[in-house]
């Protein structure tokens, strides 16, 4: 019998049973692949559609692994990142111009870009999307700051400032934010994660040596390290360990029961399940 992951996970979190047990009893079952060049950027959206960047190109594969949209995106920069802010917005993010872009479902640049240093962001090198409607998150690294802006009036308000972190709380270095059931994630890579609540107080560090990207869903955070997924209860000590697919892994995403691993050439779609 298979238990698939959304099911697995609620077990996980709350029985608390399946954390003693071997993780023989995890396959993993890959669903796709979709190519992805060294160099480039990728990330998914809320229907599981997936974006590649290519030599100045965004690819919008659907969750058959189909072409629907190809743009060119050379005038709006170098592409750092991607964020899904709705069904029908994305934002470009190009850390050489400092500038926030819209793209529409079909890949196509719309409105004004938003002028980071507008904000008195000096060098914005992270952003993330945020659970609040149209809202991004910016790091801006030599400020050691997080700021919380609003896409709805083209970046005009700030709705919230996380300021000096690297004084408040000692991080030096930020490799990834992650806002997830009003709690924000900031990974320090080989180090660890600092939990934060969604007002800019710490919670709780939790430490995971090799630590190279984060995500977290309900009462859980996952955490990928050089050949293990870590899962584990943010309500209590439980944790389980799982071997990761396939050796190479440098980046993921999890969402709806999925998990989407980054290796060289191609991003790749799996399943979790447990067997029984």
């Amino acid at each position: 019998m298979n238990i698939k992951v959304p099911i697995l996970f609620l077990c996980l979190l709350f029985s608390g049973v399946l954390f003693s047990q071997d993780t023989a009893l995890f396959e993993w079952v890959e669903l796709r692949t979709y190519p992805l060049d060294e160099e480039e950027v990728w990330t998914i959206d809320r229907l599981e559609n997936v974006y590649v960047s290519d030599k100045g190109v965004i690819n919008k594969y659907d969750t058959s692994g189909v072409l629907k949209f190809s743009q060119s995106i050379k005038s709006l920069g170098k592409m750092e990142d991607l964020i899904p802010i709705n069904a029908m917005k994305l934002i470009h993010f190009s850390e050489e111009q400092q500038t926030l872009c819209y793209l529409d479902n079909t890949l196509t640049p719309y409105d004004d870009c938003i002028e980071l240093s507008d904000q008195e962001v000096i060098n914005a090198k992270l952003i993330s999307s945020s659970d609040r409607q149209e809202m991004v998150w910016v790091f801006d690294d030599i400020n050691s700051t997080l700021l919380l802006l609003s896409t709805r009036d083209n970046g005009q308000s700030q709705n919230q400032m996380v300021a000096n972190l690297k004084g408040i709380v000692g991080i030096d270095s930020v490799s990834q934010i992650l806002e997830r059931s009003s709690r924000l994630y900031l990974l320090k890579e080989g180090k660890g994660v600092y939990i934060f609540d969604l007002y800019g107080s710490l919670i709780e560090y939790r430490e995971f040596d090799g630590a190279k990207g984060v995500d977290a869903f309900f009462e859980a955070i996952i955490v990928l390290t050089d050949s293990k997924l870590f899962i584990c209860s943010l309500t209590n000590d439980t944790n389980k360990v799982v071997p990761l697919p396939q050796d190479g892994i440098s980046e993921f995403k999890y969402f709806n029961g999925h998990f989407f691993f980054r290796t060289l050439g191609f991003v790749h779609k799996f399943r979790l399940e447990l067997t029984k």
